[in-house]
């Protein structure tokens, strides 16, 4: 496979960024091969962060994109939304900016863990059952017991990169977005 030189990162938070940090090492893009930009912490709603910055996120990109090995990966957590929500989010705020969509060949790739990565890092750790109606926070009892485990390390994004492949059984039924998002990923040339 073709992999990517370099890579542009919009993402939420420390721990998308980290997860992403993970998964970047997997595909073989080091840090100095790779540029995140997420949300400083307590600065408000971090999806808002992204659906803010994403425009200036694509005209970086495109500024660079007469390099085929550049890549862009947004990632953005789907809350109460779902991917396509989000990604209909995303292409307005391109349009609103007056610039071109996201072509189907370019590489940019655009994932949206729901109802957040922590789902996506509970899922590949093994913990089971899972979905992405539950918010996996300190702040919601239904998961705390997973707020926790990702606190004291348990669940790890290293971990769950670690896990990465091959996809576990009924992820499809369970994480649908984690699916989508190995299908995404693609679109980066990894």
């Amino acid at each position: 496979m073709r992999k990517r030189r370099r890579l542009h990162v919009l993402c939420e938070d420390a721990l998308q960024q980290r997860f992403v940090e993970r998964l970047a090492d997997r595909w073989g893009i080091g840090p100095r091969q790779r540029k995140i930009d997420a949300s400083p912490r307590a600065r408000g709603s971090a999806a808002q962060y992204v659906l803010e910055r994403y425009t200036d996120a694509v005209r970086q990109w495109r500024a660079e994109s007469h390099d085929a090995n550049v890549g862009l990966l947004v990632v953005v957590d789907g809350d109460e939304h779902g991917v396509a929500r989000r990604r209909q989010q995303l292409a307005q705020k391109l349009k609103e900016s007056k610039q071109e969509p996201i072509a189907p060949s370019d590489p940019v790739a655009v994932v949206v863990p729901t109802w957040h990565v922590e789902t996506w890092i509970a899922w590949l750790c093994g913990h089971r059952p899972i979905d992405e109606q539950t918010r996996y926070k300190e702040d919601d009892e239904g998961g705390r017991a997973v707020a926790r485990k990702i606190e004291h390390g348990e669940y790890s994004p290293q971990r769950a990169i670690d896990a990465w492949t091959p996809p576990a059984s009924g992820e499809e039924a369970h994480v649908p977005s984690l699916t989508d998002a190995r299908r995404e990923v693609h679109r980066l040339g990894i």
